[in-house]
């Protein structure tokens, strides 16, 4: 696989996630790189323009930080492809966001799984290929 250029924002890394919806075409949306993140999380706002709607859940998500927690739900992707890896029938946790925040998702460990991730700040570049393992 290739290396990606990435984006940074307020000290984090964005980089392109195509989202695969429920009948409607592919969306490209910019999610941070969060490995402390167990799972990928896609912002409500998103997740309904993509036909993720609550009522097809196939389960409840839960969310904690230092402000407090929400509930949300999960839904499975079709698609989800990010740093020329797809992921298919993937497990996203949508989630609200703070507008001011202006993140489309986080992209978290589940993700990666049996993967070797690089990132090289000096060059905003991240890698992902199969695991030397």
């Amino acid at each position: 696989m290739g290396t990606i250029a990435f984006q940074r924002r307020d000290g984090l890394i964005f980089v392109p996630v195509d989202v695969w919806g429920h009948g409607v075409a592919a969306k490209t949306l910019h999610f941070v790189l969060d490995t402390g993140t167990s799972t990928s999380i896609l912002n409500v706002i998103h997740a309904v323009g993509l036909g993720f709607r609550p009522d097809r859940a196939t389960a409840r998500s839960r969310i904690r930080s230092i402000i407090g927690q929400e509930t949300g739900y999960v839904v499975r992707a079709p698609h989800v492809r990010s740093l020329d890896w797809v992921r298919d029938d993937f497990p996203l946790a949508c989630h609200s966001f703070p507008a001011e925040d202006r993140l489309d998702g986080l992209l978290g460990a589940d993700f990666f799984a049996g993967l070797r991730l690089v990132i090289d700040y000096g060059a905003a570049t991240v890698e992902l290929t199969e695991s030397l393992a």
